[in-house]
């Protein structure tokens, strides 16, 4: 019962909170802000609040978290980390079973429940535009009516509200991806999207479809299974042919096939690419290096994507493998591979030998058979 009353107490503070119910103090008992910051003259109480808000300007984070990589401007920032790890989850929501480690996590689950979007856009018609955190506000703001804070991308057009994601934004166009799956060597261009793709090898697929049986790790994969396959909304024309697509990254990616733009060129023979990443891959290819290599089998490799499908193919648990055959329990990395697995089960030899009339289920049998027997 004392969990319901703090519970509620707090929900009655964030309201309290939204309503912009404040105790007006006079002008004597207002506290003075005798501390400024050199860089951007905003003012504090106290000398140590002054000092975690100069690690902003610096970049200092001083304080490590034991478990895990992550770093922290303050004792009460690593503090509120440390929740992450821990297994209690003293939050819990009044309409479900679910519970939260973090009060804000609460806070816009039960948005999820009461449909309620707080923070509206005061400069779109009719403040039509409604976002159910403060800072989905914010990037809707920059992104639509380029506010003051808005910081510019140098390659692009596009708008950020934070340095943090115009740093992200900058990795797409020079290829460069930091962060590294230890598990399977795929690389992200943000540390978030890195966390996102470890749920995949965990094994743990908890986001189940409403519409049919399927599971995935990441709740992100649940709303492109359901846009793609159970909604008929496609609402990305192509303007070129006007194929229409569910996804707006589909859409560019087929645009591609249309405008064959490859700005990027190799000085060494030539060839063109679409991608800064690319080209980083190609020239390897002159220089001989392979500087990826597998910590399993000490195996090198000249990209990510070759050392990725190496590890699937050999290394890989049954879980992380994506296509199975439906006869036997076995799974594979490629759905060529299954392809070739399935001719098995159904007798099937489409590849004949133009010499002798044997029959072989794949390409690299009937190869391997003609170097052999007719020195081909």
């Amino acid at each position: 019962m004392q969990k319901v009353f703090k519970f509620l107490f707090k929900i009655a503070a964030v309201i309290a909170h939204r309503s912009k119910v404040k105790l007006k103090m006079s002008p004597k008992q207002q506290p003075t802000k005798r501390h400024k910051c050199s860089v951007c003259e905003k003012a504090f109480q106290a000398p140590t609040a002054l000092e975690i808000h100069f690690r902003k300007h610096t970049g200092e984070r001083p304080f490590p978290c034991q478990v895990c990589r992550s770093r922290f401007k303050s004792q009460s920032d690593l503090t509120k980390h440390a929740v992450v790890h821990s297994e209690k989850r003293p939050f819990p929501c009044v309409f479900c079973e679910k519970s939260f480690k973090v009060m804000g996590k609460l806070r816009l689950h039960i948005y999820a429940h009461t449909k309620e979007k707080p923070f509206f856009c005061s400069k779109c018609p009719g403040s039509s535009s409604s976002f159910t955190c403060k800072q989905n506000l914010k990037r809707h703001m920059v992104a639509k009516h380029g506010s003051k804070s808005s910081k510019k991308c140098e390659k692009c057009p596009k708008l950020f509200y934070s340095t943090a994601q115009l740093k992200i934004r900058f990795r797409v166009h020079t290829g460069e991806k930091p962060f590294a799956c230890l598990t399977c060597g795929k690389t992200f261009t943000s540390k978030s999207n890195l966390t996102a793709h470890s749920f995949i090898h965990s094994g743990k697929k908890s986001w189940a479809c409403s519409e049919c049986p399927k599971t995935f790790a990441l709740k992100n994969s649940l709303r492109i299974h359901f846009k793609l396959v159970h909604s008929n909304l496609r609402p990305f024309p192509c303007e070129i042919c006007g194929k229409l697509f569910g996804l707006k990254h589909s859409r560019n990616k087929h645009l591609n096939s249309h405008l064959n733009e490859k700005h990027y060129k190799c000085k060494k023979c030539g060839k063109r690419f679409c991608k800064a990443e690319s080209l980083q891959y190609h020239l390897k290819i002159h220089d001989g290096i392979r500087d990826i290599k597998c910590s399993k089998c000490h195996q090198v490799f000249r990209n990510r994507g070759g050392f990725r499908m190496h590890y699937l193919r050999k290394h890989a648990s049954s879980s992380e493998r994506r296509h199975a055959c439906i006869f036997c329990e076995r799974t594979f990395a490629e759905k060529n591979d299954l392809n070739c697995h399935l001719r098995s089960h159904i007798k099937e030899r489409p590849y004949i030998c133009t010499v002798c009339p044997i029959t072989y289920s794949t390409v690299q049998s009937l190869n391997q058979h003609v170097k052999r027997f007719h020195n081909i």
